[in-house]
C-alpha cells in the first residue's frame, strides 16, 4: 500500500495543531472530574485556559515544545518519498503558519542557533502487520523534560521500593513542572529505551494497580496546597530486562497534556483521535481583598510580604536564559547593556509570536532556578517573576538585599496573554522568542514567593 508523503505532511501538521491548542481529551476529563469534587481556583484557571486556547486558537502553553513523533507502520506500507522529511515538513509548516514558539536550537556546544521552525522532530518507529500507519504526537515542554528521570535500579527492587522511589523523585522535582502532573513510568528494557517507553504510555488508556498506588503515595505526601492532587494520573508499563539491571524511566508532564494521534488507512483517508467538543464553564473565584501594586511603586514592592497574592500592574522586562547569558557576556567584557535594568522587574518568559491582532502570543513563566546563577550579576534589578523554587543561596540573596521574587501560575499561557497591554522587543532581536522585551501588564496575578518579610510576621 502506498502512503503519499503529502498525506503524512498534512496529518503531522494537523496533529501538531490539535495538540498545541487543545487539552487532550483524557486530561480534560480527569481535571474536570477533580474540579467537580474540589472546585479550587487553580483547577478553575487550568480549565479556563483550556477553553480560551481552544476558542481563540492559541497555544495552551507558550512552550510549544519538542515534537515527539511515534510511528507505528504496517509492514505492507511503503512511501513515495522520504518519510522523516515529510514529517519535519509538516512540523515546520504548522509552527510557522500558526505562530507557535520555535524552541529547537542547534547543539549548545556548537552555536545554540535557533532552527527557526522547531525541527527536527524526535521520531521513533515501530512496525506491525497491516496496511495502515498510526502517528502519535506528544508536544513536550522543557520544564517537564528537565524533571524527567532515568534510574538504573537493582534487580532486587520490590514493588514497594518502586512506589517509594517514583514518589520521591516526582515530589522532589515535580514542583517546577506545573502540577497537577501527568506521570508515566516504564520499568525494564534498557537505559537507551526506557524513557521512550514511558512516553508512549501517555497514549495508553490501560489501568494498572501499581500505578494507582504510586499516584496515591504521591498525593498523600504532597504539600497540602495541592489538595491531594499533585499527581493527576500515573500510567505504568513493564518490559523484560537484563537479569542484572532494572531500568526505570519516569516521564513527567504538566497539567497541559498535549497529545494527539491519527490513523492513515490504505486509501490514504485519515481518522483523528477524539478531542474535547464542549468545554464547560467554570466558576471564577474573585478575591475582593486582593490589592493592585504598581511596578513603579518601589517602596510598596519592597514592603510586600511572602505569601501575599497581588495584582501587578505597570512596566516590566521580559528576559530569560539566552538574554541573561548575553547580558553577562557584555558586562564581563567591559561593555554597556543596550537597555536599562535598574529598578526593573524581570519576567522570565519567552512567548509565542503574536498574530496580527494580538499584543503577544501565549505567554507564561519559565523555570526560575535556571536563572539562579545570574541573580547576583544584576543587583540593580528590583525583582523577578517566574515559576518554581529557587536555591537557598538565591533565597538568602533576595531577602538580604530587599528584592522580591514573584511566582505566576504556569501552564495558563493563553489566559495570561490577556494581561498584557503592550509588548516591544528592545534588545537581542536575533534571539527570537528569547529577545529582551519591554511590556506593560494590567493586573497580572502573582504571589510574593520570596521577600524580606513573611506574611505571618
Amino acid at each position: 500500500m502506498l502512503i503519499n508523503s503529502e498525506t503524512i505532511k498534512d496529518t503531522v501538521y494537523n496533529l501538531c495543531l490539535m495538540a498545541a491548542q487543545n487539552l487532550s481529551f483524557q486530561a480534560y476529563e480527569i481535571l474536570r472530574e477533580e474540579y467537580k469534587k474540589n472546585p479550587s481556583q487553580k483547577l478553575s484557571n487550568i480549565l479556563e485556559n483550556a477553553k480560551t486556547a481552544a476558542e481563540k486558537n492559541k497555544p495552551l502553553c507558550q512552550d510549544t515544545g519538542t515534537v515527539h513523533v511515534f510511528l507505528d507502520i504496517g509492514n505492507d506500507v511503503y512511501f513515495d518519498k522520504n518519510l522523516y522529511k515529510a514529517i519535519n515538513e509538516g512540523v515546520s509548516k504548522c509552527y510557522k503558519e500558526n505562530f507557535f514558539r520555535k524552541s529547537i536550537t542547534e547543539n549548545l556546544l556548537i552555536s545554540a542557533k535557533n532552527t527557526r521552525d522547531n525541527t527536527p522532530a524526535i521520531i521513533e518507529t515501530e512496525y506491525h502487520q497491516g496496511n495502515d500507519v498510526v502517528i502519535r504526537i506528544l508536544l513536550k515542554g522543557a520544564g517537564c523534560d528537565n524533571v524527567s528521570s532515568l534510574e538504573m535500579m537493582l534487580p532486587n527492587t520490590t514493588k514497594e521500593d518502586l512506589i517509594d522511589f517514583v514518589s520521591q523523585k516526582v515530589l522532589k522535582k515535580g514542583k517546577n513542572a506545573c502540577p497537577p502532573l501527568f506521570i508515566t513510568v516504564a520499568c525494564g528494557g534498557s537505559a537507551s529505551n526506557v524513557l521512550k517507553n514511558a512516553e508512549k504510555n501517555y497514549f495508553s488508556d490501560k489501568k494498572n494497580e501499581l500505578a494507582e498506588k504510586i499516584k496515591n503515595k504521591i498525593n498523600s505526601c504532597a504539600d497540602k496546597k495541592y489538595n491531594n492532587f499533585f499527581a493527576a494520573d500515573v500510567k505504568l508499563s513493564l518490559y523484560p530486562h537484563h537479569m542484572a539491571s532494572f531500568p526505570v524511566g519516569i516521564s513527567i508532564n504538566c497539567h497541559s497534556l498535549r497529545i494527539a494521534q491519527a490513523k492513515i488507512n490504505s486509501d490514504n483517508s485519515v481518522i483523528y483521535s477524539k478531542t474535547v467538543q464542549n468545554y464547560e464553564e467554570v466558576q471564577k473565584s474573585i478575591d475582593n481583598n486582593i490589592k493592585e501594586v504598581f511596578t513603579s511603586d518601589l517602596e510598596s514592592i519592597k514592603n510586600l510580604k511572602e505569601g501575599e497574592n497581588i495584582l501587578l500592574t505597570g512596566e516590566i522586562l521580559i528576559a530569560r536564559d539566552a538574554a541573561h547569558r548575553k547580558m553577562k557576556e557584555i558586562l564581563d567584557n567591559g561593555g554597556k547593556l543596550p537597555l536599562e535594568i535598574k529598578d526593573k522587574i524581570i519576567f522570565y518568559a519567552a512567548p509565542c509570536p503574536p498574530k496580527s491582532d494580538e499584543i503577544t502570543g501565549s505567554i507564561g513563566p519559565t523555570t526560575s532556578s535556571r536563572m539562579d546563577k545570574y541573580i547576583s550579576e544584576f543587583p540593580q534589578v528590583a525583582g523577578t517573576i517566574g515559576k518554581g523554587v529557587r536555591s537557598k543561596a538565591v533565597q538568602e540573596y533576595i531577602r538580604k538585599n530587599n528584592k522580591v521574587y514573584f511566582e505566576v501560575e504556569g501552564g495558563i499561557a493563553a489566559t495570561l496573554s490577556s494581561k498584557f497591554t503592550s509588548y516591544k522587543i528592545i534588545a537581542f532581536e536575533e534571539l527570537l522568542s528569547e529577545a529582551v522585551a519591554i511590556a506593560t501588564v494590567k493586573e497580572l496575578p502573582v504571589t510574593v514567593s520570596i521577600a524580606k518579610t513573611n506574611k505571618n510576621i
